[in-house]
């Protein structure tokens, strides 16, 4: 990649048409948890510009691609993009290629240099914590540790703190409250919940 590329995404989610929908809803969710920057064809592209060229702009301008494996082979634009992406790491080791297999996924799809690679199972779901911690860290390029606390997910009290602090990330990421008004907030929201 060349020096002059402004790096505007964090992940670039590479998929077939046939997984857009479970896609963009896991876009949401790295949005709205970790305040990445995703680029995601339907968000990004403009209609009547080549779209092959501003998905290959995409890979570069991002620091990582998150390859979302379905129930059906790679084929077509997507393999070309895993090629992109894959071509791409050779020449900049900095940049991730991560296998996710999604919900219902076929694991036997990762094929080629894709196989060799830590993959992300959201074999569980896209509310599998684990599984969206270890995505989250491999954007990051951090290693994922002990991984998340085993708090139920399902807890009614726990779903409704959840949303709260999405929604007050999201303000910050929007850089619509200061950082010292975020982390009262987030103090506050967390104490109500553990008094409960």
């Amino acid at each position: 990649m060349s020096n002059n590329v402004q790096q505007q995404f964090d992940v670039f989610l590479s998929h077939s048409h046939f997984d857009a929908a479970i896609v963009e809803k896991l876009g949401r969710l790295l949005v709205d948890s970790g305040s990445f920057r995703v680029w995601l064809d339907k968000w990004v592209l403009v209609p009547g510009n080549r779209w092959q060229q501003e998905m290959a702009r995409g890979l570069e301008e991002a620091k990582s691609c998150a390859v979302c494996i379905g129930q059906k082979p790679p084929e077509g634009w997507f393999l070309e993009e895993i090629e992109l992406a894959l071509r791409r790491h050779r020449n900049d080791n900095l940049f991730r290629v991560i296998p996710v297999i999604l919900p219902g996924g076929d694991e036997t799809h990762l094929a080629g240099f894709l196989a060799g690679r830590t993959s992300v199972s959201f074999g569980h779901g896209l509310d599998d914590r684990e599984a969206c911690h270890r995505l989250t860290c491999g954007i990051q390029g951090i290693q994922p540790g002990m991984g998340p606390s085993s708090v139920p997910a399902s807890s009614p009290e726990l779903m409704e703190l959840e949303g709260k602090l999405i929604n007050l990330k999201s303000l910050r990421a929007k850089e619509l409250i200061e950082e010292i008004i975020f982390l009262e907030c987030q103090r506050r929201l967390v104490d109500q919940y553990i008094v409960k």
